[in-house]
């Protein structure tokens, strides 16, 4: 997985380098056609009902990285073959995933999130518990590193195997607490309009908060995958997230005041006040959102159960003494 995060930071490196082509892009607020190219920011009109369909963001700052994932993960099983390629199971998680990312990043959704709070926290579930989950699963190291041209793919397989850190506690309490902690960045309310405004700073929280997630989830699911203490803890750190989680949710919920001004000035068409609009968002995360952090704890503690059980049944009888 180490080597996935060199395929991120490519990303990531590319939107840096398109990001002052979009910034004048969304300065000059285009509309009709060429509003698709631009990031889905409140610089833009919002979006109505009656423009859902009509409202994608086919900004390349976000479009190229997306296809270049996916066209190196293509080219990468087609170069392992037949024998070598992942499990069907593996390709429709990876597969699904890229369509977490494109319905947060491409679809209307997108456009939505930019006018509505509720809209905004399906894109920011979908951003950290939907796509990073489904791509750990899939775990498309190998296909990634393959799809690679030949004298890269060279390079990086002559670099020295990283050590087992995913085994350790302390990568898996870096991975929740930078992961918890920008979960409650980008919503402070100063933070998150302002990425609403600026394109960098946009582009930044997309970055931040999906490298965060993948450390996140890498870190729980190869503990899973690997029989060992760490299991307990990747446990109890998905409940603690469940709680933090479902605090700023219930927050969010039953606040007396709007969060975010910038919003409620704009989803006056969608017939919801701007309280209404923002405890809608809370629910979604306090409820949905934080069943995906409970049910794959629940996941891991059966796992511990039953493998618990089958060491007691395998486990030799005590010699009794006469």
């Amino acid at each position: 997985m180490a080597r996935v995060s060199g395929i991120v930071t490519a990303g990531i490196a590319l939107m840096g380098i398109l990001s002052p082509w979009s910034a004048r892009a969304a300065a000059a607020e285009p509309d009709g056609p060429a509003a698709l190219l631009s990031l889905c920011l409140a610089t833009l009109p919002e979006t109505t009902p009656g423009q859902v369909w009509t409202s994608w963001s086919l900004s390349p700052v976000i479009v190229l990285p997306l296809a270049l994932f996916g066209i190196l993960y293509m080219r990468g099983i087609r170069e392992k073959g037949a024998d070598g390629r992942p499990a069907v199971a593996r390709q429709v998680q990876f597969a699904a995933g890229m369509a977490c990312l494109i319905l947060a990043l491409v679809s209307p959704l997108c456009r939505m999130a930019a006018t509505l709070a509720w809209a905004h926290m399906v894109q920011h579930v979908l951003l950290v518990a939907g796509a990073p989950l489904l791509l750990a699963l899939s775990r498309p190291g190998d296909a990634l590193r393959q799809g690679l041209p030949g004298l890269l793919r060279a390079r990086i397989e002559a670099l020295p195997p990283g050590s087992p850190v995913v085994r350790s506690h302390a990568y898996l309490l870096a991975g929740f607490l930078l992961y918890g902690a920008n979960i409650w960045l980008w919503h402070i309310p100063a933070l998150y309009q302002g990425a609403l405004l600026n394109t960098g700073l946009h582009v930044l929280m997309y970055a931040v908060l999906l490298a965060a997630s993948l450390l996140f989830w890498h870190g729980i699911i190869e503990t899973y995958r690997m029989p060992g203490a760490g299991s307990g803890l990747a446990a109890a750190l998905l409940f603690f997230t469940f709680l933090h989680t479902a605090l700023l949710g219930v927050l969010l919920a039953l606040s007396p005041y709007v969060w975010y001004p910038l919003l409620a000035e704009r989803g006056a068409a969608w017939g919801l006040s701007a309280l209404d609009d923002q405890r809608l968002a809370g629910l979604i995360m306090w409820i949905p959102m934080g069943g995906v952090y409970f049910a794959a704890a629940l996941a891991i503690l059966a796992k511990l159960i039953a493998g618990s059980g089958r060491a007691a049944r395998t486990s030799p009888a005590p010699v009794q003494a006469r």
